[in-house]
């Protein structure tokens, strides 16, 4: 539980931040239970720290304040995600004030990092610390982090080999630890075909569609009609335009989806190797769909539906809520009130409550805002005809979920049928969402495997353009010059050449090879 008395404050490229930083840091007790032990000197410090504190605009460090006085610093790193490269990972360090220590600082400091890093889109942050340090590894524990396993540790200044303990705080639902989109064709009401086995059959056949075409869940919906509108609610207006008349209430009534059915279709889902999910609208509806599903949907018109979101917090399963015709008020009411009744795990998707929605209404900047006002996962959950423009963007904007419904023919009868996918556009969807998967990568600008080959043949560097001896002057157009090295050894960087310039070979160095770091020095 986050503390009020804490707050965050930009750390920024300034000497006064820079020395309260390096005091804390060259504590004795500090030093001791860091990798790089030694005391730092500030004129080493200081041109360190402008250089690399500040390389990632998204993760700035930050002074951790308690009642306004700094009690501690944290700083970020970006990382790849070994396993899962489209995941966002970062390092988290932190550094309590001296005179801070033993009053739980250190716990409070690192939730509210936490909460931090989700607005900013991680979803996975990574620890290492000294065994030995037993009051930081509980404190990050306390703070969410869970153990995943020792190892041991050189450090990269002082060769010093280190046995340190490996923690790491996941930030997103597990539904989505593996990285991917996940997808979820939404069957909704398309499986009523007017008698009890035509139901069944037209609900399974939607399941295998959804298995070819590749999606991670199907969800329908379960409701009552008594449950969800008033007796005297009229007809759709919407639906009005479309052919179908009938009152609401009816509509529903002809729609509401058999308890009974839930089980069977949720154990078909099993067989077939694709997750189950059902919309609930009511107490009635949350507590037959919840034995059936491992993650729970709650649609747009729910939102202010306080008796739902209640019981999907303490079912202690993820959430994901749709907020279509919802202000930011209405969303975060719904969200705080979730959090209130012990829920961890959400997600919220932008939705445009129009059938179909015209692309022009799909409003996808909202996905990310999502995440940094909420700080949660957020996705789409796209209404729009088209297969493809509305996920594709959302993927690109961060979306992490995407769902759409889909029919077996937009002839068939019924509210939902018209704008749905067809099984070919749902598969298209889906390939088109995995190949956006693969093109969005890690987000953090580093020499690509795919690139290994050209960076070392094709990048500049400073090669020797004719033989020179030991103790020759290296001039730029005599004998050395920036070019590619080809299959030579590549040279340092030309940045290096006003250093070179003039200064004494220090060995032999053949037409074409790359100078390399010790290969020039001042005359004596």
């Amino acid at each position: 539980m986050l503390d009020a008395a804490y707050s965050l404050e930009w750390v920024r490229p300034v000497e006064d931040h820079a020395r309260l930083i390096l005091d804390w840091r060259n504590d004795p007790m500090t030093r001791q239970m860091s990798f790089n032990q030694d005391v730092q000197a500030w004129e080493t410090f200081w041109p360190n720290f402008q250089a690399v504190s500040f390389r990632e605009p998204a993760l700035p460090p930050l002074f951790v304040l308690k009642q306004g006085v700094r009690v501690a610093f944290v700083a970020f790193r970006a990382v790849s995600h070994t396993a899962h490269p489209r995941l966002k990972a970062c390092e988290l360090s932190i550094n309590v004030a001296p005179e801070a220590r033993g009053q739980g600082v250190a716990t409070q400091a690192l939730q509210l990092a936490l909460d931090f890093l989700k607005r900013q889109g991680v979803d996975q942050v990574l620890a290492e610390i000294k065994v030995e340090n037993a009051v930081s590894i509980q404190a990050f524990q306390k703070a969410g982090f869970e153990f995943v396993g020792e190892a041991d540790k050189r450090h990269a200044l002082s060769g010093n080999m280190y046995r340190i303990q490996r923690l790491v705080a996941a930030l997103i639902p597990p539904f989505l630890a593996d990285g991917s989109v996940y997808v979820i064709a939404e069957a909704g009401s398309n499986w009523r075909m007017g008698t009890p086995k035509r139901d069944r059959e037209m609900a399974r056949a939607l399941i295998d569609v959804a298995v070819v075409a590749g999606a991670n869940a199907v969800k329908f919906q379960t409701y009552r009609p008594e449950s969800v509108y008033v007796e005297n609610a009229g007809s759709s207006d919407y639906l009005s335009e479309n052919g179908i008349s009938e009152s609401i209430r009816d509509i529903f009534t002809d729609l509401a989806m058999p308890y009974e059915l839930l089980g069977e279709l949720a154990d078909y889902c099993r067989q077939q190797g694709i997750d189950f999910m059902s919309t609930p609208f009511s107490k009635a509806d949350f507590e037959a769909v919840d034995p059936h599903v491992a993650i729970h949907k709650i649609a747009s018109y729910e939102i202010s539906h306080v008796r739902l979101l209640e019981l999907a917090a303490r079912s202690g399963k993820p959430l994901i809520l749709s907020t279509g015709a919802s202000t930011e008020a209405d969303i975060a009411w719904a969200v705080e009130t979730f959090y209130a009744n012990g829920g961890t795990r959400l997600c919220l998707l932008q939705c445009t409550a129009k059938y179909p929605a015209p692309l022009d209404s799909l409003n996808l900047n909202t996905i990310p805002w999502l995440k940094r006002r909420f700080g949660v996962t957020t996705g789409l959950s796209d209404h729009s005809r088209d297969p493809v423009y509305g996920p594709l963007a959302a993927v690109a904007l961060g979306a992490q979920v995407i769902e759409k419904h889909y029919t077996l023919d937009n002839r068939l009868p019924g509210p939902d049928h018209p704008f749905a996918l067809t099984p070919d556009e749902l598969g298209q969807m889906v390939t088109a969402i995995r190949a956006a998967e693969q093109v969005a990568g890690t987000g953090i600008k580093e020499i690509l495997p795919a690139e290994a080959e050209l960076s070392t043949y094709a990048r500049r560097g400073v090669q020797a353009i004719r033989p020179i001896a030991v103790g020759d002057s290296l001039v730029e157009e005599e004998n050395i010059a920036i070019l590619r090295p080809g299959k030579q050894r590549i040279g340092v960087h030309p940045r290096f050449l006003r250093e070179i310039q003039g200064h004494r070979a220090q060995r032999a160095i053949a037409p074409g090879d790359g100078l390399q770091p010790g290969d020039w020095a001042a005359e004596p």
